[in-house]
């Protein structure tokens, strides 16, 4: 027979549909005088204890929150400091910290956890779809909303395991399915127009990098030349550079595991970057000991890391002085798997060069370029029925070319 539960010890009960119930004192209210309880509910009896058990050992020293008197927005404060800081990247977490308090806190934040409501978050969503943006100009994408979506569950699932709120209640809502930006791959045709216009850069081998490997920005400003054989003609991409609210920092990972790749380089890309090279060198002999030796591949004259969207901006008015379209920096990525893909080049072999996480992301990705692989591969095929008719009208002849 089961213990009784003594006073302020909780109490547990089954219910109806053969979950468990727990309750525990948590004080009076106030205002009416009478206790009030914190109920816990579970599939087994074990896990509605052990709730119980934590929950009193918080009340007692001083630790046990009251979801009626936390709003949502201290919460997310209390879960970033405790649950995410050390556990996720410096760049990732200060992507959470910027998106709640710039985009949640200021609208979900003064709610109460309890109060919080599924159609009050999905509210949120479809606001921030419509008319999201900072600057007030329209809305955010739905990549974006959907990233709000995952911290925010998140935020709550820790919730639910602490026993401070009975169910998730992002759960119940319908983030918005994301949209992939539309890409903007320059042709072949138009990507040596660019590349014509842009030889006499400075950073002209960045472009022609960028252009022919696929490496992302970070991953191509984040390059060293310790990752760098010119001689095997092979890059390893090994770190990223990121622009945190700290300024730039050299971050010895890549954007996913697979992101962490070699890849080999065109004749072309081997020649501009031996030549850059020595340019380099010169000008690392004429600053002296000014020179801030990061050892990276493309940097300013003084060596120091270059500005994430300022060299996206010089891209972009190099493709203006040769009359190209305004494109982002990072469809030069998209360029280079189009290209290949195009060619005929194995999507096994696209996906390794980009470092995607598998080849299902490739296929999606690049799926407007099925068509022009589909004709290829029938083209491949033409004439088989001819070769067939003739082997079978010349039997001999078919044996003498075997």
């Amino acid at each position: 027979m089961a213990k009784r539960r003594g006073n302020n010890e909780g109490s547990i009960c089954k219910r109806k549909d053969g979950s468990w119930q727990g309750s525990v004192p948590v004080g009076y209210d106030p205002e009416t005088g009478k206790p009030k309880r914190k109920y816990f509910y579970a599939v087994t009896r074990r896990e509605v204890a052990d709730k119980i058990a934590k929950a009193l050992v918080e009340a007692k020293n001083g630790g046990f929150v009251e979801p009626t008197k936390t709003s949502f927005g201290e919460w997310l404060d209390r879960w970033l400091t405790s649950y995410k800081k050390g556990e996720l990247k410096a760049s990732t977490y200060e992507s959470y910290e910027v998106l709640i308090n710039t985009h949640v806190k200021p609208a979900l934040g003064n709610i109460p956890m309890a109060k919080l409501q599924a159609n009050t978050l999905q509210m949120f969503y479809n606001e921030k779809l419509a008319n999201g943006r900072l600057d007030g100009t329209g809305g955010l994408s739905t990549r974006m909303v959907r990233y709000f979506h995952a911290v925010i569950r998140q935020a709550l699932q820790q919730a639910v395991k602490e026993g401070l709120l009975i169910r998730n209640v992002a759960d119940a809502t319908s983030p918005p399915v994301i949209k992939n930006k539309l890409m903007q791959p320059l042709s072949e045709i138009e990507l040596l127009n660019f590349l014509e216009v842009a030889k006499d850069e400075r950073l002209f081998a960045a472009y022609l990098l960028a252009a022919t490997t696929g490496l992302r920005r970070g991953e191509l400003l984040g390059l060293c030349w310790d990752c760098v054989d010119l001689e095997r003609g092979v890059i390893s991409v090994q770190r990223q550079l990121l622009g945190l609210k700290g300024g730039l920092v050299l971050d010895d990972t890549t954007k996913t595991k697979s992101g962490r790749r070699s890849v080999t380089l065109t004749d072309d890309a081997i020649r501009e970057l031996k030549n850059y090279r020595k340019r380099q060198l010169q000008e690392r002999l004429i600053i002296g000991e000014a020179y801030e030796d990061k050892d990276l591949v493309f940097c300013k004259e003084d060596g120091a890391p270059l500005d994430l969207r300022e060299f996206t901006k010089r891209f972009q008015r190099y493709l203006m002085n040769a009359g190209l379209p305004k494109v982002r920096l990072h469809d030069l990525r998209h360029t280079h798997a189009t290209l290949l893909l195009a060619r005929g080049i194995p999507a096994k072999l696209v996906q390794e060069r980009l470092g995607h996480s598998s080849i299902t992301m490739t296929l999606d990705l690049y799926s407007h370029v099925t068509p022009e692989m589909q004709r290829l591969a029938a083209e491949s095929m033409n004439g088989l029925l001819a070769k067939a008719v003739a082997q079978k009208k010349s039997p001999a002849k078919a044996q003498g070319e075997k």
